[in-house]
C-alpha cells in the first residue's frame, strides 16, 4: 500500500546561504574553475540533476520566502550499508517537472527513501504529497501551486540539498478546464497501476493526482469538445468516467 503525506502549512522565513560553495568555486584559477551559470526561473518543462542512485535518506523539508518567491528546501542524508547516516555529499538523481491544471510540481528522485520521522516545517509552505510504497522508497513528491508559475531548482553543496523556488507568473491566465475522471476508488498504489498499465484513448494521458485521502486519475483539457470527444472514447472502451469543469487552479474534489 503506497503512503501518503499532505501537510497543509502557511509560510516562514528560512535564510539559506548559498552563496558561499559557488563564490569559492571562483577562488584560485580561473581556467581550472567551471564557472557554474544560475539557473534561471522557467514556466514550463523541468530541471534534473544529481548523481547518487540509491542509499539516500530524505531528512526535512522546509519552507521560506526569499525575495517574492516561495522556497521549499529538500535535505539529504546519505545512509551506509550499517544503518550510519551522515549528510549526503551528492545529490540524488532527480527531476522536478511543472505541470498544469492543476498546478503543481512533480518531484522525482532515484534510489531515495522518506525518512518516517523527517522534519517537516509547518509553517510556511505549500500543500504536497509524498507517495512511497511499502520499502519507503519516493516514487514520486506532488507540490501543489495556487496559480501558475515560474520555478527554478538550486542544487546546494556541502551537504547537497535541493532549493526549489516558485513564484506566480503575472502573464499567465488561469483558464476553465475540463477534467476527463477516471471514476473509481483507488488507493495510490491501484491509481498507479492503472494509469501505468492499463490502455486508454488516443491523447488520454491520465495523472494520478494524491490529496490525502482522495486520489484522483485524470487529464484536463481547456477545449470542452476535446474533453467531450475522450470522455465518450474512454466509456466506449468500459471505463466509467466523467468531465468536471472547474478553474485551472482548483484541485478535484473527488
Amino acid at each position: 500500500m503506497y503512503l501518503w503525506r499532505l501537510p497543509l502549512v502557511a509560510a516562514a522565513l528560512l535564510v539559506l546561504a548559498l552563496g558561499g560553495p559557488l563564490a569559492a568555486s571562483a577562488q584560485g584559477d580561473p581556467a581550472a574553475a567551471p564557472v557554474v551559470v544560475p539557473r534561471q526561473f522557467k514556466d514550463s518543462g523541468s530541471f534534473s540533476g544529481g548523481s547518487a542512485t540509491q542509499n539516500t535518506v530524505l531528512s526535512s523539508i522546509r519552507f521560506g520566502k526569499p525575495d517574492d518567491a516561495t522556497r521549499m528546501v529538500l535535505d539529504f542524508e546519505q545512509q551506509s550499508p550499517g544503518g550510519l547516516r551522515a549528510d549526503a555529499a551528492a545529490h540524488p538523481v532527480y527531476s522536478v517537472e511543472y505541470r498544469e491544471f492543476p498546478y503543481r510540481l512533480v518531484i522525482r528522485m532515484e534510489g531515495t527513501t522518506f525518512d518516517a520521522d523527517a522534519y517537516v516545517q509547518s509553517s510556511p509552505a505549500l500543500p504536497f504529497s509524498i507517495v512511497t510504497p511499502p520499502d519507503g522508497r519516493i516514487k514520486e513528491m506532488q507540490v501543489y501551486l495556487p496559480w501558475p508559475a515560474e520555478f527554478k531548482v538550486i542544487e546546494v553543496d556541502d551537504p547537497a540539498k535541493l532549493a526549489i523556488d516558485v513564484r506566480r507568473n503575472p502573464k499567465a491566465k488561469i483558464p476553465t478546464v475540463y477534467a476527463v475522471q477516471i471514476m473509481a476508488e483507488l488507493s495510490p498504489e491501484q491509481a498507479y497501476a492503472l494509469v501505468e498499465e492499463s490502455e486508454f484513448p488516443e491523447d488520454y494521458l491520465p495523472a494520478v493526482l494524491v490529496l490525502g485521502d482522495v486520489v484522483v486519475v485524470e487529464q484536463s483539457f481547456t477545449d470542452p469538445a476535446k474533453a467531450a470527444e475522450i470522455d465518450n472514447s474512454l466509456r466506449e472502451m468500459g471505463y466509467s468516467s466523467s468531465i468536471n469543469e472547474r478553474q485551472g487552479n482548483e484541485l478535484p474534489l473527488s
